[in-house]
């Protein structure tokens, strides 16, 4: 793939990184942290990016994975029974949302 994600790279390689749990101790929390350090327009083009990714990969949960971990994401979403694509559905929703979220659990999908 020749497409680069520039916003998403950022929010996963510098916010999802290894250390992740630094910014918080959940996907939420760390996407909270990402809102209040970015600027909304940031926020924008990240959300648009997620979008096209999702549009482009058209379903296929392994490529969206493989994206992802290219992108420096070392979040383990897959301890939580999520697939990347569901993840990252998950992530655009916390993206939007003005709200706090609670975090996510096997249970609660």
């Amino acid at each position: 793939m020749t497409e680069r994600f520039e916003k998403l790279e950022q929010l996963m390689g510098g916010y999802f990184h290894q250390d992740w749990d630094i910014q918080g101790a959940s996907d939420a929390e760390v996407i909270a942290a990402f809102r209040r350090a970015e600027p909304v327009n940031q926020i924008e083009a990240t959300i648009a990016e997620i979008d096209h990714l999702l549009e482009l990969v058209n379903g296929d949960p392994l490529k969206i994975e493989k994206i992802l971990a290219a992108l420096g994401c070392e979040y383990d979403y897959q301890a939580l029974g999520l697939n990347g694509q569901v993840w990252l559905q998950r992530v655009h929703s916390l993206l939007l949302s003005s709200e706090p979220q609670p975090p996510a659990s096997p249970s609660s999908i």
